[in-house]
């Protein structure tokens, strides 16, 4: 994947969780067909088309880190040309496109998504 974008939202929610405002927890990654640029005012993904539980959090090496991971079936989205990925959470993330605080946003070229083929999405971040 291609660099990953935190943004301004994704920010808020961490910061909101903190003092205790906000539930901040990552539920979902979300997959999309857009390869416009992300930047820290994205909202949504470009076009999500997507969207699938996250599937385990992991504390990293570092202290502060930690990699939240979803694993993409062989059967998930077949045919899917995939642009971009994003991570969602918050109180009003649901499986529903666009719902929650979109924490990360990154592109990710991957043309087309085959029936024989799994992926692992990974967002490693450090507080």
């Amino acid at each position: 994947m291609a660099a990953i974008t935190i943004t301004n939202d994704g920010l808020n929610l961490l910061r909101d969780a903190m003092k205790g405002a906000n539930t901040s927890v990552i539920k979902y990654v979300a997959l999309g067909t857009s390869n416009t640029a992300p930047t820290a005012g994205d909202h949504t993904l470009g076009a999500e088309v997507f969207r699938k539980a996250v599937t385990s959090y992991t504390n990293g090496a570092s202290n502060g880190e930690i990699l939240i991971n979803m694993y993409l079936a062989p059967g998930d989205t077949v045919g899917t040309n995939i642009q971009e990925v994003g991570f969602f959470g918050g109180g009003a993330a649901t499986s529903s496109a666009n719902t929650g605080v979109l924490l990360a946003h990154g592109l990710y070229a991957h043309n087309p998504k085959t029936a024989v083929e799994s992926i692992q999405f990974q967002l490693d971040i450090t507080i």
